[in-house]
C-alpha cells in the first residue's frame, strides 16, 4: 500500500522523515511519501459569501443591529484556501493521486485542531479513498515508528469524535464574531471610538476577571482593627481562636494592660513528609518564566521549537500525570538532564514512580523535559535564546523534583503558660530533599516567612490588622482562576493569554506579571458585565458541551446554535451597559488621549460578475458618484482626480490581513 503522511509543518516532516529513513520510502511493508501543510491551510469564507444571494446584503452590513443575532441555518459553511497556501494544497494534492491512503500525521491536540487541519486539507483536495489517522506522544522516532504501526482507520470523518469536537467549536467561534460586532458598534454610537474588540469564551472571562480585581482594588477601603497578641524573639506569634478586636487602638492598649510576657510551653512535635508537587503545565511554567521577564508569546513560541527539536514534551497536553512507559522512557538520561540544569545526581533517589504522579493512559503525559538532552545551558540559549534557557530549567527542575525525596519538616505546636488560649503551630525544615531541585513556592506572588524554632518567653504587643485587599489580576492569579472553574488546558490558557496581550489591538497588557486594561479592553470589560460570554460557568458549560461531542453524545452541527442563547441575551445587556462608559473617569481619560475617532466608511450594494457584492463607496478622501458606481460594477475602469494627480482603476478580489474582499483597485503603473 502506498501511503501519504501529511504532517502539520516542515519542522514535522523532518522529524518524521529522520525517524523512518527518509522522506520516502518502505516502512512495516508499505510504501510511505511525507509532505507537510504550514498549519491550516483553510478558513472560513466572510459570512456574505457563505448564504444566498438575496441574503448577501444582510450579512455584509454588521453595523444594523437589527441583523443580529444571525440565522446560522443560513451559512453554508464552505471554505476557501488561505492567501498564499493554494500551492501547498496543490503540492499536497499531486503528492496523494499516486496514493492508496492519507495517513493523519498532524499534531494529537486535546481539542481535535489537528484532525481539523487535516480533514479540511482532506476534504479540500476530494479525497475519496482510505484515510487512517497515528497518534504520537512526541516526535521521537520510537514514538512516530510506534504510531505509524498502530494507525487507524477513520475514513469516514463524521464518526471520529475529535474532528466533530474541533469542528463544532470552530463554527461556534466564527460565529461568536457576532458579539464583537455587536460591542463595537455599541461602543462607536456611545462616542467611544475603540478600531476592534475581540469577544470570545475563554477571552472574555479573563477579560472580566482582570475587570473586577481592578475595580475592587479601585473601590477598596482600608479597615482597620486591633487586637492584642504575643510574639517571642523569632518572630512566631501566639494569637486566640476566637480574636478579639478592637476598632481603635487605645481601646486594644487597654485589653493588653490585661497581660504580661509569659513562658512558652511545646505541647507537641513530629516529624511530616511532603511529597514533591504536581508537574508543571504550560500555564504553571509561564508564570516561573514570566517572573524573567518574558512574555506568555514569547514562552509559547520559544516552547514549540524545543518541542521540535525533541528538548521537551509535546506543549499542548491535557495530562498532568505520567504514564509508566513514559517514565520509563526518560528515566536512563535523567542524570544526563541533572548535570545540564546543576542538581546533585544523589539528591535523585527515589527511581521509581510515586502514584501521585502515575496514570494508566496519557496521550503526551505532562510537560517535561525531551530525549534529546542538550549538553549544557549555554547551548539550549545559543538556540534559543535566554527564554529558551528559562524554560528548560523550570521543566527540568519539576520533572527532576520527583526522583527525589520527600521534604521533611517538623511540626511544633505551643501555647502560653499564663494565657492558654494563646497557641502557635510552626513547621521547621528537617531535610529539604526535593526543594533543593524545585520548590513550588516560587510560583507564588509572595514567599512565606522561613520559621525559627520557638524561643523561652512571649510578650504581649498590639496587632494593627485590617480587611484584606482584593488581590492584584497577576499571571498567577488569572491562572489560579481558571484552574478554579476548570476553564482550558495550560496551553489554551497561555495561548489565550498571548493572543490578548500582544498586538496594537490588544486588550491587557503585562506589566511585571500584572495585568491590567487597554483602552479597548476596558470599553469591553464595562460592555460585557454580567454578559453570558464573559461568565466562567457558561464557558465551563460550553467547554462541557464540546466533549460530550468528542463522546458523540452531542451533535455538533447544533453546537454554533448555542451562541444565538448568548448573543440574544448579550446584545440586551451591552446595550444597558453602554450608559456606564461615559461614567467611567479612567475610560473617558483614555478616549481624550485618542488622536482622531473612527468613522466606518459608508457602504453601497451592487451587482459583480454576477454576484449580489458591497463595496467600500470612498476611496481615500473621494466619494463615487452614481455614474461610477455603475461603471465599476460593470466590470469597467474609471478615471478621478484626487489630490491634483488622476487615478484610475476598477473593482478587482484583494487581500487584507488574511481577509478576501472586493473593491476599488488603483492601477499604479
Amino acid at each position: 500500500m502506498k501511503l501519504l503522511l501529511l504532517t502539520e509543518k516542515a519542522s514535522a516532516a523532518q522529524n518524521f522523515a529522520k525517524a523512518l529513513g527518509g522522506t520516502s520510502g518502505i516502512f512495516n511493508d508499505d510504501y510511505y511519501h511525507i509532505v507537510h501543510a504550514h498549519g491550516h491551510l483553510l478558513q472560513f469564507k466572510a459570512p456574505h459569501q457563505m448564504v444566498d444571494p438575496d441574503k448577501v446584503a444582510k450579512y455584509s452590513d454588521w453595523h444594523d443591529l437589527s441583523n443580529y443575532p444571525w440565522n446560522l441555518l443560513d451559512f453554508s459553511w464552505a471554505k476557501e484556501v488561505i492567501p498564499g497556501m493554494q500551492q501547498t494544497l496543490t503540492r499536497i494534492k499531486q503528492a496523494a493521486s499516486s496514493c492508496d491512503a492519507i495517513v493523519i500525521a498532524t499534531d494529537d491536540d486535546p481539542s481535535g485542531e489537528g484532525d481539523l487541519l487535516g480533514w479540511e486539507i482532506i476534504n479540500a483536495i476530494k479525497w475519496q479513498k482510505t484515510v487512517y489517522r497515528m497518534r504520537f506522544a512526541d516526535e521521537t522516532p520510537a514514538n512516530i515508528q510506534k504510531a505509524l504501526r498502530d494507525k487507524i482507520n477513520v475514513t469516514n470523518q463524521y464518526e471520529q469524535g475529535e474532528f466533530l469536537e474541533a469542528t463544532g467549536r470552530e463554527r461556534f467561534d466564527f460565529a461568536s464574531m457576532q458579539l464583537s460586532r455587536i460591542a463595537l458598534i455599541i461602543a462607536r454610537q456611545s462616542g467611544f471610538q475603540p478600531k476592534s474588540l475581540r469577544l470570545g469564551r475563554l477571552k472574555s472571562t479573563i477579560i472580566n476577571q482582570v475587570y473586577q480585581q481592578e475595580e475592587a482594588r479601585h473601590n477598596y477601603v482600608k479597615k482597620s482593627y486591633y487586637e492584642v497578641r504575643f510574639q517571642d524573639a523569632n518572630k512566631n506569634i501566639f494569637i486566640q481562636p476566637t480574636k478579639v478586636k478592637f476598632k481603635t487602638e487605645a481601646a486594644a492598649k487597654q485589653e493588653q494592660k490585661k497581660y504580661h510576657h509569659s513562658a512558652i510551653i511545646v505541647d507537641s512535635k513530629c516529624h511530616k513528609y511532603q511529597q514533591p508537587p504536581d508537574l508543571l503545565d504550560l500555564s504553571h511554567l509561564a508564570i516561573l518564566v514570566g517572573k524573567k521577564g518574558f512574555s506568555s508569546s514569547q514562552v509559547l513560541t520559544t516552547y514549540q521549537k524545543m518541542y521540535e527539536a525533541n528538548i521537551l514534551s509535546y506543549p499542548r497536553t491535557e495530562d498532568t500525570k505520567i504514564t509508566q512507559e513514559q517514565f520509563n522512557q526518560l528515566l536512563p538520561v535523567v542524570d544526563q538532564i541533572a548535570h545540564v540544569v546543576h542538581v546533585d545526581t544523589k539528591l535523585l533517589s527515589h527511581r521509581n514512580i510515586r502514584k501521585k504522579f502515575l496514570v494508566k493512559n496519557a496521550t503526551h503525559g505532562a510537560n517535561r523535559p525531551g530525549l534529546n538532552v542538550p549538553q549544557n545551558l549555554a547551548e539550549i540559549e545559543q538556540k534559543f535564546g535566554k527564554c529558551g534557557r528559562a524554560i528548560y530549567l523550570a521543566a527540568a527542575k519539576s520533572y527532576l523534583a520527583i526522583l527525589a525525596e520527600d521534604y521533611l519538616y517538623e511540626q511544633e505546636k505551643a501555647h502560653l503558660a499564663d494565657y492558654p488560649t494563646f497557641t502557635c503551630t510552626i513547621n521547621l525544615p528537617l531535610e529539604l530533599n526535593y526543594k533543593l531541585i524545585f520548590d513550588e513556592t516560587d510560583l507564588k506572588d509572595e514567599h512565606p516567612n522561613q520559621r525559627q524554632p520557638f524561643d523561652v518567653n512571649a510578650t504581649p504587643f498590639i496587632y494593627q490588622g485590617h480587611n484584606p485587599k482584593p488581590k492584584a489580576p497577576t499571571h498567577r492569579y488569572i491562572i489560579d482562576f481558571l484552574k478554579k472553574d476548570k476553564i482550558g488546558t495550560g496551553a489554551t490558557q497561555e495561548q489565550t493569554l498571548a493572543n490578548i496581550s500582544t498586538g496594537k489591538s490588544a486588550l491587557i497588557k503585562n506589566t511585571k506579571e500584572k495585568y491590567s486594561l487597554t483602552f479597548p479592553g476596558l470599553i469591553q470589560s464595562i460592555l460585557c458585565d454580567q454578559t453570558y460570554i464573559a461568565s466562567p460557568k457558561v464557558t465551563e458549560q460550553l467547554q462541557d458541551t464540546m466533549k460530550l461531542v468528542k463522546q458523540g453524545k452531542f451533535d455538533y452541527r447544533n453546537v454554533p446554535f448555542l451562541i444565538n442563547q448568548i448573543v440574544k441575551h448579550d446584545l440586551a445587556i451591552e446595550q444597558k451597559n453602554a450608559a456606564n462608559l461615559s461614567k467611567n473617569s479612567k475610560l473617558v481619560k483614555l478616549q481624550a488621549t485618542k488622536k482622531t475617532a473612527f468613522t466606518p466608511k459608508p457602504k453601497v450594494t451592487g451587482t459583480w460578475q454576477g454576484k449580489e457584492i458591497v463595496i467600500n463607496q470612498t476611496w481615500g478622501k473621494h466619494t463615487f458618484n452614481e455614474r461610477e458606481l455603475k461603471h465599476l460594477f460593470a466590470g469597467k475602469s474609471i478615471t478621478f482626480v484626487l489630490n491634483k494627480r488622476k487615478i484610475t482603476g476598477k473593482l478587482a478580489k484583494q487581500t487584507y490581513q488574511g481577509h478576501q474582499f472586493v473593491g476599488f483597485k488603483a492601477d499604479f503603473k
